[in-house]
């Protein structure tokens, strides 16, 4: 056993290490490394005009989950997606160079001020409703059965 002590923020470091937060907040970091570096054609390095349109991008959007391979990101505005769809392979495949081991397939969008989020695992809402129909079935078969014997007693009652 060991006996150091530490403190509150190593040992809250250490239980979330594996979590999901700490995942998708180093998913955060690098979706701005990546979306930052899109350049669109008419970008034009000496224009001091404008952001880059990838610059925009990484300002105006941030992920928020990551569950099955997809990413849930918040744009501030409708027009965001449009820019990231037309992106998504460029940004997908930099992310997998950075991050290979979380396996993002393809992202997902809602606006700021949603509270749409990522369903949850398919397999488990079909446990959920086998279980709810099993249940509905038992209390037929319950009902059917006390029917059928009640029905048996009045049979014999007018014989």
């Amino acid at each position: 056993m060991n006996n150091e002590i530490i403190d509150s923020s190593k040992m809250m470091m250490n239980i979330m290490g594996n979590s999901l937060f700490m995942q998708t907040d180093n998913v955060g970091s690098v979706w701005k490394r990546v979306v930052s570096k899109i350049r669109n054609f008419n970008d034009d390095e000496n224009n001091d005009k404008h952001m880059p349109i990838g610059e925009r991008l990484a300002g105006n959007t941030r992920v928020i989950d990551l569950k099955k391979g997809i990413l849930l990101v918040e744009v501030d505005h409708p027009g965001w997606v449009q820019y990231l769809r037309m992106y998504q392979k460029f940004i997908i495949t930099g992310i997998k160079r950075e991050l290979p081991e979380l396996k993002i397939n393809t992202m997902a969008f809602r606006q700021t001020g949603s509270s749409a989020r990522l369903n949850d695992d398919y397999e488990e809402r079909l446990a959920n409703a086998r279980k709810q129909l099993s249940q509905k079935l038992d209390e037929q078969d319950k009902e059917i059965e006390e029917f059928l014997a009640k029905n048996n007693s009045n049979n014999k009652t007018k014989e």
